[in-house]
């Protein structure tokens, strides 16, 4: 059954704690971070509410990072990319150990929430025992079991949606690298590659609006 996890993780335990004490009211939120089977994905974060040069200069000195470059500015938020150091990639590659992917991570001076999608809801006992057995102080908060309404548990998916979203995980699409193709899903779901396309985009859509929302 796939599963949806919401996590907590104090930023001491994962990244940029030096950061937040140098700019307490700064906002992370991630657009990408790691999935299964690599380490070596760099990170991006949006940074909101704070000043960009004083956000750059504290990860620039943040013990947890590593080759920090302001990639792009958009009104009042900006948009860094980094390499976090051995310890965070360790932290997050437990957390996407068995089969998971971090849907969403999102920092602050309380720490990190992150959401994690899991093919099967044993995972989620096999991490959460993995994090205890490596001294890694998660809190889970929330759990949503994907199979028991069409809606994913409050994510608002169509049955459609739903099945390709799903179809989609179970292949590897979000893997990296691939394990599967739009050109291929769509042959098995007997759909078009612009329909597939069109129903992973809602999908994706309705994911990010419950998972950044209020």
């Amino acid at each position: 059954m796939s599963t949806i996890v919401k996590a907590t993780l104090p930023a001491e335990e994962f990244a940029l704690a030096e950061t937040f004490e140098t700019v307490p009211d700064v906002e992370f939120d991630a657009v990408r971070l790691v999935t299964h089977g690599t380490d070596r994905v760099v990170p991006l974060l949006w940074a909101t509410d704070a000043d960009s040069t004083a956000v750059a200069e504290a990860l620039e000195a943040d013990g947890s990072t590593d080759e920090v470059a302001l990639v792009s500015r958009r009104n009042h938020d900006s948009l860094f990319r980094m390499r976090w150091t051995t310890q965070v990639r360790f932290v997050t590659h437990v957390l996407v150990e068995e089969d998971g992917a971090i849907v969403s991570a999102r920092g602050t001076s309380d720490g990190w929430t992150f959401r994690v999608l899991f093919p099967e809801h044993d995972a989620v006992s096999s991490t959460y025992a993995a994090c205890e057995d490596q001294d890694i102080a998660i809190d889970v908060t929330q759990i949503y079991h994907l199979d028991d309404a069409p809606s994913l548990g409050g994510f608002h998916l169509t049955d459609e949606q739903f099945k390709t979203v799903r179809t989609a995980l179970e292949r590897g699409y979000y893997k990296v690298p691939r394990e599967t193709t739009l050109e291929g899903l769509a042959d098995e779901l007997d759909v078009s590659h612009q329909a597939l396309s069109e129903r992973l985009r809602r999908g994706h859509l309705a994911l990010i609006e419950n998972v950044v929302g209020p």
